[in-house]
């Protein structure tokens, strides 16, 4: 039971630690406040550009208007470009501005030292069974995700 408790209170921690390392780096690094929201609202951008608003909506798990308000400030901070398609005027895609770039690329560099000093230190042996124990993890959050989505749409 003392693993359990501390993989808990660790993980507990990791999460808290990583969204508030994180929100500062990004905002020390660029000069201005970004929030943990706008900058992975600025990843799921970057993986995909340009990428329809209700894609994007839909892989961080918000409602289109959510987005619409998010990407409402992230266009008044400079980060990102919206732009109806030529071809369906009723989407619209959202593109990153040099500025929003630079936010995906610093925030993608903050991530590659997060994990570098990790497996740095690892040997292979090791970083297979934090894989393998990562991925378990993954999958029960995936499982409590759609348990929940089940109850909220049924």
């Amino acid at each position: 039971m003392a693993d359990a408790q501390q993989i808990n209170d660790f993980l507990v921690d990791a999460f808290g630690r990583i969204n508030k390392i994180e929100e500062r780096a990004m905002t020390t690094g660029l000069g201005s406040a970004i929030s943990i929201t706008e900058i992975h609202i600025i990843e799921k951008i970057g993986l995909s550009e340009p990428a329809r608003m209700s894609e994007i909506a839909h892989m961080l798990g918000v409602t289109l208007a959510t987005m619409t308000v998010a990407c409402d400030k992230l266009e008044g901070k400079g980060l990102v470009r919206r732009a109806r398609s030529r071809s369906d005027r009723r989407v619209v895609q959202v593109t990153l501005t040099p500025r929003g770039r630079a936010v995906y690329e610093y925030h993608r560099a903050f991530h590659e030292r997060m994990i570098s000093s990790i497996l740095d230190t690892l040997s292979p042996e090791q970083s297979t069974v934090l894989a393998q124990s990562l991925e378990k993890l993954q999958d029960f959050f995936l499982r409590e995700e759609a348990a929940a989505e089940g109850e909220n749409n049924g």
